[in-house]
């Protein structure tokens, strides 16, 4: 029997050998995603030309002050949307009337019948600038006729669907208005039904473009050209001319998927901040939340919105005050201007093919907690059929349900493999670091899997974060179960039994003090799952305190929770085995959370990997004062309990 066990000891220390020698030799897939995310440091901040506007109109200060002022407080970009003559009417250019309208504003005259209501269209007045007569005809089709005395350009509705809001052209004026204070242009574009209106827009875009003017951001809900035949030419004609396309954070275009593959996922990232719909966002809270998208989340562009309402002149103030805070507050590695795709992320197929084949033998490690042989080879193979069918087919999304499978059996097998009970504080921090260097092994499978510029933008994700919220618990509770009533010695019909048995027994106080005690983890822990747990006033403060004295803020359900619960599971295991099995439980939270920040692929891995140091370490520290508290509530419990019995 010991001859058997120490002949499967050497085959397992041979695996991980294996398993950690083909990880090392994969590591250039990895490395080559960390140099491109560090070589992405500059970032810019983006105001809509027409929120500038509104402070021009409502203050006595010009436009190229208003410029002037923002540049100086470290605005790199203005963005700015096409223009239809609705806006045109908008800024007192010209005036448009409806052929209907406009035949009944001449009722009762002597010019009753000088429109013609049979043909639809809109008859907007000359504008007195040339300019802007010369930005009509050169982007419109029109025909200038005189009624009651006064000229008109008249648009008709047939004309490519023409319609009085409809986008027609970007204004030249103000172009130049940005160039002459060194800003640099972002276009807001948006998909129209007419295909004649879409090619203007392109090809003026074509002819627009040089250094001062980066990208494409969309607006609406459709990519421009969205569902048109020539929107591939239409695409091709705005990249050749060198033009960025902009993603904006959590809000993501009908057709803009296949346009980012089509440009290997050369995308930008935006976040958007914006002041006139979260009202209560203070400066100090708007800067936080740059510092913060620009460090986490491989996020270059910030879409900062100047308040419309109030006295004007204070809230450009509160503009100046933001983009000088951000400055000041930025790490000084990020440099402010002209955003910069990803360098290609370059992962060989051998190297894919290197980090299926460790998936595979780590799955077999994993396995060992079945202890049926038949079941580990299933498990493997199985592992294997997907990693030929990603290939055969070319699909990421194979790659994507074995990084999942890595992914939620990881913690499972970190936490059981490493559940050895120590009173020893060496011994118990020895099973820690081993606990968290089996995650480690997992996540560097998962991440060198889900490795690229696609999910580097956030286009291709890891599926399945509920599920590495869900099945680790389950696992651990799984276990548990086992352990506490000895399935596996006596069966399952004796487990139902004793839990039939255990269903009868009466109620303790020190039950529901244990239930309360389970129930407020849990409450906690759910209460922090996703982005929208609440958080009172005074966590935050504390979480932006963690955040600002250690770069990146570590995961508090890891070094509150998960951490320090497996250290003194550990450390009761010592003492009661059963017991410290059941604290198991919430310590699995922790080697879940970590593998969880690491599925987040738009996060560089570098902050992840910054973020799990600080929670391991605080984590094992806190668990330390856990068994310490514990020693003290063990050693009344044991004095009133001898007092009273």
């Amino acid at each position: 029997m010991n001859e058997r066990k120490n002949k499967l000891m050497i085959k397992q220390k041979w695996l991980w050998g294996i398993l950690l020698l083909i990880l090392i030799v994969s590591i250039p897939g990895v490395i080559n995603r960390w140099q491109a995310e560090s070589a992405n440091d500059k970032y810019e901040v983006i105001i809509p030309y027409n929120e500038i506007a509104t402070v021009v109109e409502e203050s006595d200060l010009t436009l190229d002050e208003v410029l002037s002022t923002l540049a100086d407080a470290g605005l790199t970009s203005v963005s700015i949307e096409p223009v239809s003559l609705e806006d045109l009417e908008e800024q007192n250019v010209l005036s448009v009337y409806e052929e209907n309208e406009l035949a009944d504003s001449l009722l009762f005259t002597q010019y009753e019948g000088a429109v013609d209501t049979e043909e639809p269209g809109y008859y907007a007045t000359v504008p007195e600038e040339p300019y802007y007569q010369d930005f009509i005809t050169e982007n419109l089709q029109t025909e200038e006729v005189t009624i009651a005395g006064k000229p008109f350009y008249f648009i008709p509705s047939s004309t490519d669907h023409f319609e009085v809001d409809m986008p027609f052209g970007y204004d030249q004026s103000i172009v130049d208005h940005l160039d002459a204070q060194g800003l640099m242009v972002v276009f807001r574009t948006t998909n129209m039904e007419s295909d004649a209106a879409i090619a203007k827009i392109v090809q003026q875009l074509v002819e627009l473009k040089d250094d001062n003017k980066l990208g494409l951001l969309g607006s609406g809900t459709e990519v421009i050209g969205f569902g048109h035949p020539d929107q591939d030419a239409w695409i091709q004609d705005l990249q050749q001319a060198g033009y960025s396309f902009y993603t904006i954070e959590g809000s993501q275009l009908k057709g803009e998927y296949n346009l980012a593959r089509t440009f290997e996922y050369d995308m930008i990232r935006l976040h958007s901040i914006d002041v006139n719909k979260q009202t209560n966002l203070t400066v100090t809270e708007s800067v936080d939340r740059t510092t913060r998208a620009v460090k986490e989340r491989n996020i270059k562009s910030i879409f900062y919105h100047i308040k419309t309402k109030g006295d004007a002149e204070e809230n450009l103030d509160e503009a100046v005050s933001y983009l000088t805070d951000v400055q000041d507050k930025m790490p000084a590695h990020f440099i402010l201007g002209a955003p910069e795709h990803f360098e290609k992320i370059s992962v060989p197929a051998w190297v894919t093919a290197l980090v299926l084949l460790a998936g595979m033998i780590f799955m077999y490690l994993i396995c060992e907690l079945i202890k049926v042989n038949k079941l580990r080879i299933l498990a493997v193979l199985f592992m294997a059929l997907l990693t030929v069918a990603y290939f055969v087919l070319n699909k990421v999304l194979f790659l994507q349900a074995f990084a999942l499978i890595i992914a939620v059996l990881t913690p499972i097998y970190a936490v059981i493999k490493s559940a050895k009970g120590s009173t020893r504080i060496r011994d118990i921090f020895v099973q820690y670091v081993k606990a968290i260097g089996i995650s480690l092994i997992g996540i560097y499978i998962v991440i060198g899997l889900l490795n690229g510029n696609g999910f580097v933008t956030g286009y291709e994700v890891f599926r399945g974060v509920k599920l590495v919220y869900v099945i680790p618990i389950a696992g651990i509770v799984l276990f548990t179960f086992f352990q506490v009533y000895e399935i596996s010695k006596n069966g399952l019909k004796g487990s139902l039994n004793t839990s039939v048995t255990l269903l009868n027994k009466e109620v303790k106080y020190w039950h529901v003090f244990l239930l309360m005690v389970v129930a407020a983890v849990g409450y906690f822990y759910i209460g922090r799952t996703g982005n929208s747990g609440s958080v009172s006033e005074l966590e935050l403060m504390f979480r932006q305190w963690l955040e600002n004295l250690l770069y990146v803020r570590p995961r508090t359900k890891e070094f509150l929770i998960g951490f320090p619960f497996f250290v003194l599971a550990l450390y009761v295991m010592g003492i009661n085995k059963k017991w410290g099995t059941i604290l198991l439980i919430p310590g699995v939270i922790g080697f879940l959370s970590i593998v969880n920040t690491f599925t987040h692929l738009h996060i560089p891995v570098s902050v992840s990997l910054l973020r799990t140091l600080y929670s391991s370490v605080l984590g094992f520290v806190i668990g330390l004062v856990f068994i310490v508290i514990f020693k003290i509530a063990a050693h009344y419990f044991t004095k009133a309990k001898t007092r009273w019995s």
